[in-house]
């Protein structure tokens, strides 16, 4: 048995409360529970805060995964387009240069398996020659063609026909196909002409002879730039006592050979073998030689045939804008 006493001191009274043992250890056990209710509130607060921690820091690590999942798909995505464009590029290019070769095929050309023989200027003429040679088949070339390898089935597709009109480009470019005067200048003025003689018989405007005319005379002004018909060398450019000043080109590897004849003068530096394009000014129209009047004198000569051959059949890009 304990007693406790508990006295006051403001009236000086004394209270005696009598407990025993029972009453000690059920305080004490009271104490213990509240003790251990209250270490587990604080441990299950901790847990709880650690569970959602933990749950917060599994969130921000799958958000940080898929930021950079994102991020590597951007930037898969940003080489992707790099690659498309660069292939869009290449493409642009490969079709502006089939462009410029179709519309080189659109003008046609000679026959371009003929051998080169070397021939004098222009002299008389059988009459039994033919007025052109045949157009040579270029669909039967049975080659096969390196591909390279591309990045997309469309560059792959425009690669294999840029690769086969690369392949015949120098060929084309080689068969004289059009009017060789340039009648449209830099400053907008436009020039007219006409073909004053045809290839072929003809009572000769000076010696008033029956005689065979193995060119074509087209007139047009005094001045008029003169441009070479296929892509060429020049063989010859000096004054000849019958057509006066004179150019001669050869052309697709010595398959053909082109004259202009009676020029005004000679474009700056054109000379015996002097590389031309097609379309390049050579000279100017003039009435040099024995010539009645200014116009060109322009022949086309088939090495094949050994003979000089109608060149209206290789003027396809335009028509006389007169005809007297």
């Amino acid at each position: 048995m304990y007693t406790l006493i508990f006295m006051s001191s403001s009236k000086n009274s004394v209270h005696q409360h009598t407990i025993n043992r029972g009453h000690i250890l059920f305080f004490f056990f009271v104490l213990l529970l509240l003790c251990l209710g209250g270490i587990g509130g604080v441990n299950y607060g901790l847990f709880q805060k650690q569970q959602r921690t933990n749950f917060e820091e599994k969130l921000l690590a799958n958000a940080e995964k898929q930021i950079e999942h994102l991020t590597q798909a951007k930037r898969q995505a940003e080489s992707e387009l790099t690659d498309v464009k660069a292939d869009m590029e290449d493409i642009r290019q490969m079709t502006e240069q089939i462009q410029e070769a179709l519309g080189i095929l659109g003008q046609g050309g000679g026959d371009s398996s003929v051998p080169w023989v070397p021939e004098g200027a222009e002299g008389a003429a059988d009459t039994q020659q033919a007025n052109a040679p045949a157009m040579g088949d270029t669909s039967e070339d049975t080659h096969e063609k390196q591909e390279s390898p591309t990045s997309s089935p469309l560059k792959h597709e425009v690669l294999r026909l840029h690769n086969y009109i690369s392949e015949h480009q120098k060929q084309l470019d080689g068969h004289p196909s059009i009017l060789p005067v340039k009648l449209e200048q830099e400053d907008g003025e436009k020039h007219v002409y006409w073909y004053s003689s045809q290839f072929g018989w003809r009572t000769h405007p000076l010696t008033k002879k029956r005689e065979f005319h193995q060119g074509l005379d087209i007139k047009t002004k005094s001045g008029v730039p003169i441009i070479a018909a296929a892509d060429g060398t020049v063989v010859r450019a000096e004054r000849d006592g019958y057509f006066g000043k004179t150019i001669e080109i050869e052309h697709e590897g010595d398959l053909f050979k082109t004259l202009y004849a009676h020029l005004e003068d000679y474009a700056e530096g054109i000379k015996a073998r002097e590389k031309v394009t097609r379309g390049q000014i050579i000279g100017y129209v003039g009435n040099t030689g024995r010539s009645t009047g200014a116009h060109l004198h322009y022949g086309v000569y088939d090495v094949q045939k050994e003979q000089w051959v109608n060149p209206i059949k290789y003027i396809l890009d335009q028509q006389p804008t007169l005809s007297p």
